[in-house]
């Protein structure tokens, strides 16, 4: 899984195949073609095994925040958003460039985009609190954090020097707080 990560990363999807990855992960053609039998098959394999990682990390990162929800909630925003730098976020966006032309691997993409946003969703949630996840707004406002978020690491994506902090931060922490906050 790692090497099919890494090839995805470092060469983008076209020019990731099955022979790069077995190249990689030094196992024959038949051991791979024994556990996945397309190209589709292996990336979404390797973003899920990526995904269990990045869910550990940001478990972990939520079990470490105060429980004072107004800290939290900057703190959390401060969470979700470095998880916006790794290769996970890069190895999706490769895929979902890949599906826009690439009908077999965006019939496999879409439900498992599905899966994975809901899990997002749940980890989002965790790393906010109960406020925010008992707010019965609360799917609203992970909407517009996470695809504000998705749109800024893309953005980031084109300069990879820049820095990755600014205004946006608190402009999401701000948006959290208001949603949550008392009529």
């Amino acid at each position: 899984m790692r090497a099919t990560v890494d090839a995805l990363v470092e060469l983008g999807y076209a020019r990731t195949t099955t022979q790069e990855v077995q190249r990689r992960a030094g196992v024959s053609r038949g051991a791979l073609t024994h556990h996945f039998t397309s190209k589709a098959e292996l990336l979404l394999a390797a973003v899920d095994h990526l995904y269990e990682e990045f869910s550990a990390s940001v478990r972990q990162a939520a079990a470490e925040l105060p429980a004072d929800s107004a800290l939290r909630i900057r703190l959390g925003v401060e969470v979700i958003w470095e998880r916006f730098h790794g290769p996970l976020f890069v190895a999706a966006m490769e895929l979902w460039g890949a599906a826009r032309t690439d009908p077999e691997l965006r019939a496999a993409l879409l439900p498992h985009e599905r899966r994975l946003n809901g899990q997002l969703r749940a980890l989002s949630m965790e790393v906010f609190g109960e406020r925010v996840a008992g707010h019965p707004r609360a799917e609203a406002v992970y909407q517009v954090l996470l695809t504000s978020m998705r749109g800024q690491a893309l953005t980031y994506s084109l300069q990879p020097d820049a820095p990755r902090t600014g205004p946006h931060l608190e402009h999401w922490a701000t948006i959290v707080e208001a949603f949550t906050a008392a009529p």
